[in-house]
């Protein structure tokens, strides 16, 4: 009975691993996502109405983006430059360390001019989306192997243990 409750608890954390671990996978196609869009609609508002790029700072834009750009704008405050503010952030992104190292470089894009600053916002919303796409591709095959390496890996330990 003991032994029963003990490989019962085992599978239990192995199938919460397997959540944990595609939450954290979901949680970073959604700030994709969202960021993609802020950018788009702050190259956007650049564009049309020229608007300065801390005011756009503090524009709501939802619970996945809106840390993202507070972040930035509280280091601005704090009298960072807007290149440093920007790495900062994207360092805290849950996002792959490879996106993670191709969007930090864009923020000293951003203190230029107009179009410097639109091709930047432009630029990281399409790596954003290829990202999200290409997770998309692959989140099938993703999540069946995540799930088969965690209930194999609690089997595993439930026939070792007994």
């Amino acid at each position: 009975m003991l032994r029963g409750a003990g490989a019962l608890l085992i599978l239990c954390a192995a199938l919460l691993t397997r959540r944990a671990l595609l939450e954290e996978r979901r949680a970073a196609q959604r700030t994709r996502r969202a960021l993609a869009a802020a950018f788009e609609a702050m190259e956007a508002e650049i564009r049309a109405l020229l608007t300065p790029f801390p005011a756009l700072l503090r524009r709501d834009v939802g619970p996945e983006a809106g840390p993202f750009l507070q972040a930035v704008a509280a280091s601005l405050r704090r009298g960072r430059s807007l290149c440093e503010a920007w790495s900062g952030a994207v360092d805290a992104l849950p996002l792959p360390e490879e996106e993670r190292a191709a969007l930090a470089p864009l923020g000293a894009r951003l203190g230029g001019d107009e179009e410097g600053v639109r091709a930047a916002l432009k630029l990281a919303a399409e790596m954003l989306r290829a990202g999200y796409e290409e997770a998309e591709r692959r989140r099938a095959q993703e999540e069946r192997l995540t799930t088969a390496l965690c209930l194999s890996a609690g089997l595993l330990l439930v026939i070792l243990l007994i």
